[in-house]
């Protein structure tokens, strides 16, 4: 038995267990066509998995009566806190749009946990690019409902990771077959915003130079303005009421300052 084939007898397993935990409510729907609608979306991968791991759930369904024949089926947990909606045509028994917010339930997010960190372990790709991924102060993972990605997030300071994974079992909140998406490093900002840090960064160092401060000394609204002049290089004017007061060459690689 292949595993594709596997991860399909899951998810109808997982859609057979969800549906029973729901029964109550979906019983309790005025009409046979609410009752559809609601087995339907209950039975996709994107729900099915999720509502399997909520008890007690429940659910309501009205029909549009627009030119689509969409019924709208809201799915909630047994506290009433939202789950998720789902856009249903009972013609095809189609899908058509939905959002759902599961997120991980504790006494799952150890394992799921050690599973996601197991296999960044021995994923050559991840490994070449981070090293260990045991090489943290802390991590994190969820999942995306919206994107049926799983989120590893490896605390390093300035060089934390946030490693976005996805199974090729789509939509059912797998752990089998997983791959890397991306790996994005937060502390890469737009260029915009790193040059203003790093502008705030050389005017900040060079106000540490005596004169610069003494040349601005009792002055109110002086500004300083910086120009980057080359690789770690910054060109720092201080300047009040259209003149000039101090001009400094900062590098923020050695940390130096040098007047002009």
């Amino acid at each position: 038995m292949s595993r594709m084939t596997v991860a399909r007898l899951a998810t109808s397993l997982c859609a057979l267990v969800a549906l029973w935990l729901g029964a109550v409510t979906v019983a309790q729907d005025g009409s046979a066509d609410a009752q559809r609608a609601i087995a339907i979306a209950a039975g996709q991968p994107m729900f099915a998995t999720g509502l399997a791991e909520h008890a007690g759930w429940t659910a309501s369904a009205y029909g549009s009566q627009d030119r689509y024949g969409l019924w709208r089926v809201d799915f909630f947990a047994a506290d009433g806190s939202p789950l998720g909606w789902a856009q249903v045509r009972l013609a095809d028994e189609r899908v058509f749009a939905w959002d759902s917010s599961f997120g991980i339930a504790d006494e799952s997010y150890e394992a799921l946990q050690e599973v996601l960190l197991g296999f960044l372990r021995n994923d050559s790709e991840f490994s070449a690019f981070a090293g260990d991924v045991d090489d943290n102060d802390w991590t994190w993972v969820g999942y995306d409902d919206s994107r049926d990605t799983w989120t590893v997030y490896v605390e390093r300071g300035p060089e934390s990771l946030v490693v976005t994974l996805r199974s090729a079992n789509e939509w059912a909140r797998s752990l089998e077959d997983l791959r890397v998406v991306e790996i994005e490093v937060p502390a890469l900002v737009s260029v915009d915003e790193w040059r203003s840090m790093r502008g705030s960064a050389a005017a900040a160092l060079a106000f540490t130079d005596a004169r610069v401060a003494a040349a601005v000394r009792g002055l109110d609204g002086w500004v300083s303005e910086a120009e980057q002049i080359g690789e770690s290089v910054w060109l720092v004017r201080f300047r009040w009421e259209g003149q000039t007061l101090a001009e400094a060459e900062v590098d923020l690689a050695l940390a130096s300052v040098a007047l002009r």
